[in-house]
């Protein structure tokens, strides 16, 4: 497939504060989460916000206070200068060309579908949080997905996330990550993926082919083979 490789990542928990104010651009889609979020934190119960942003006391206080601001002008950061979790830290997008930020794109609970340049404001938001949000946003995404630029796709999601595309048939690769007695790897996995797209981006390199002869740091490549999207799935070993 022709055009520059394409990079979709999971949002983190952990985000960046403050940023330049201004005023959310917003579809109708983003504005029905976003208001749906604002009305919770304002009439929500204790245990309502609890579930809302798997956070309690002073962090409850910080989130219940971020999702309130969520009208007028806000604070906005590039999505990839907001998200800083293991992941965002691994990618470390500040040391890549700018131009290729837009090529990232965030599955965001509050926003949907953001490109890594795209403003976000600071939130917390669990797909859990708001009735109806996980059904919203597969719904609400195939009008953002059929804009995707031509080009490979990487899939770099944990489940969760990539469960909200799987009605999407444009084809995509994967990464399968294990350590070196061939056991899955689960909670380091989110550092491997930022490592792989940081690879891709550097490189401006989809093709799986040329991918398995790159050097990902701690790692080594262990083959491929064909996926139920149409694409390759690639296996990583963890160095021990």
């Amino acid at each position: 497939m022709k055009g520059a490789p394409i990079i979709f990542l999971a949002p983190s928990e952990d985000k960046a504060t403050g940023g330049v104010r201004g005023r959310l651009v917003e579809s109708p889609a983003q504005r029905w989460v976003r208001e749906r979020l604002v009305v919770l934190a304002k009439t929500g119960s204790p245990e309502a916000l609890k579930k809302a942003f798997d956070v309690k006391d002073l962090a409850l206080d910080k989130a219940r206070t971020e999702a309130r601001a969520l009208v007028g002008a806000v604070p906005l950061l590039p999505a990839l200068s907001r998200y800083t979790g293991v992941a965002f830290q691994a990618l470390n997008a500040a040391t890549l060309p700018p131009e290729s930020w837009a090529q990232v794109f965030i599955l965001s609970n509050l926003r949907g579908l953001v490109r890594g340049d795209e403003s976000v404001p600071p939130y917390k938001l669990k797909l859990s949080a708001i009735p109806g949000l996980k059904v919203h946003w597969r719904r609400a995404l195939a009008e953002q997905l059929a804009a995707i630029p031509e080009g490979p796709v990487w899939e770099l999601l944990p489940g969760d996330s990539a469960d909200l595309l799987k009605d999407w048939t444009r084809p995509r690769h994967e990464v399968e990550i294990f350590d070196a007695r061939g056991k899955a790897v689960s909670h380091f996995s989110k550092k491997y993926r930022g490592l792989v797209a940081r690879w891709i981006l550097m490189h401006q390199q989809g093709d799986p082919r040329k991918v398995l002869k790159g050097r990902i740091s701690g790692c080594q490549w262990a083959g491929a083979a064909e996926n139920d999207r149409g694409g390759m799935v690639l296996r990583l070993v963890v160095e021990p």
